[in-house]
């Protein structure tokens, strides 16, 4: 999971799969942005992550059979995963930094749906406010 901030006032979130040598780019805010101005931005990502997976060696330890080895010199594709495919919209600007890491913790957390909306972004947004904050209660060395 990558967050990315596109053009400095938006995030989605980049879902990257090793084994298909794929990139997901999940935006909560589906904008009118062509498809090139995304892709120039995010598009580093295309070509530093296997750059990335050669310098640690992660194809080293795998057979000719193994899926990951042939994508060790492949440049990984990119799609945009939005409201048409499942991922939760805002429907006003401010919340996509929220968004992206609902999506990050759902991912993460091997959730099947995404089951929250737009209504719900306070709630979601003081739950993490309070989840930052016991956390760095908690991590202080008093």
């Amino acid at each position: 999971m990558i967050p990315c901030n596109l053009g400095r006032n938006h995030w989605v979130l980049a879902s990257v799969d090793l084994t298909q040598g794929k990139i997901y780019l999940l935006d909560p805010f589906r904008q009118e942005v062509p498809w090139e101005y995304r892709n120039k931005q995010v598009a580093c990502l295309r070509w530093f992550i296997p750059s990335m997976l050669h310098q640690v060696e992660f194809h080293s330890n795998r057979t000719k059979d193994d899926v990951t080895y042939s994508l060790s010199k492949k440049v990984f594709r990119m799609s945009i995963m939005d409201g048409s495919r499942g991922v939760p919209q805002q429907h006003q600007g401010g919340n996509c930094g929220a968004h992206t890491l609902r999506l990050a913790e759902y991912l993460l957390g091997n959730k099947k749906e995404f089951d929250w909306k737009e209504e719900d972004m306070g709630t979601i947004r003081e739950k993490m406010a309070v989840e930052v904050y016991c956390n760095s209660l908690h991590n202080t060395v008093v």
